[in-house]
């Protein structure tokens, strides 16, 4: 009989371990790349791959964490911001976020132009990124496909008109003119193809770049990838402490990432 109570003892015990195991799937396939001198992380899973990276942005009054998720499965995913966790690493809380709706109609307010260095569209643009209210379809077409300069990846379509379908997966094979691009290569490809948010979001910018440039909710089909920028006050941050006068205090976010069962977490320094 006392056997038999430890017995009853030992299994209860494994399966209130079992119940409350974590679930969450952390992948370890991890690197660094830079754009523009910016830090970029990325995270590598069965299906999925995640980038990500943080930076100061609007006058150094919110961190803008900037994602890309590329779909590498068999079928359609969906991810949306609110399910991204990002977090304080230095006072362990988690962070809430600002809509890019919201902030650009901040933006918008007089009293807060100079605030946020908000472009008035005056002085130079030549560093001015390019947007869709800018130019007609036709001709958004033919700037993709210049910019991607592989011409088997482009398809003509009527008289004059040049239009890629490349919906903007990782591609298996490497660049004209390159001896040999890896992933980490395609990564950092994919990201200095355009004008790069984070570097753009440092500098005079415009409501409708914020908008524009934000991470909404979308299924991601096969072979494909979807990306965008969440927004946090930046004021809302601690900073690390440093018992040394001539090292300067850090600001840092963990960064969560859950896409189909899968977990991507990235620990970003904040510039």
């Amino acid at each position: 009989m006392r056997y038999f109570f430890c017995s009853l003892l030992l299994g209860s015990v494994l399966l209130a371990q079992q119940e409350y195991q974590p679930v969450q799937n952390f992948s370890n396939s991890q690197g660094t790349f830079y754009v523009d001198g910016i830090s970029y992380q990325y995270a590598a899973g069965k299906d999925y791959t995640v980038v990500a990276a943080a930076h100061s942005a609007i006058n150094h009054k919110f961190l803008a964490v900037k994602l890309r998720v590329y779909n590498a499965g068999q079928h359609s995913v969906t991810i949306k911001p609110e399910d991204v966790l990002v977090e304080d690493a230095v006072a362990a809380r988690a962070l809430t976020p600002v809509s890019a709706m919201s902030l650009a109609d901040k933006m918008r307010k007089p009293y807060n132009m100079a605030r946020y260095s908000v472009s008035n569209g005056g002085g130079d643009t030549s560093e001015a990124p390019i947007t869709s209210d800018m130019m007609n379809p036709q001709f958004m077409q033919m700037m993709r496909a210049m910019a991607l300069r592989t011409p088997t990846s482009a398809a003509a379509v009527g008289q004059n008109l040049l239009y890629t379908d490349t919906p903007g997966a990782l591609e298996s094979e490497a660049p004209r003119g390159s001896a040999e691009c890896d992933q980490v290569c395609r990564l950092r490809l994919r990201e200095s193809q355009q004008t790069d948010a984070l570097t753009q979001l440092q500098r005079y910018t415009s409501p409708d770049y914020v908008e524009q440039c934000s991470l909404r909710s979308n299924t991601i089909p096969p072979r494909a990838n979807v990306g965008g920028v969440l927004y946090f006050p930046l004021g809302k941050l601690a900073q690390e402490s440093s018992a040394l006068n001539h090292v300067k205090k850090r600001r840092i976010v963990r960064v969560t990432v859950p896409v189909d069962g899968e977990s991507f977490q990235f620990v970003l320094l904040v510039e």
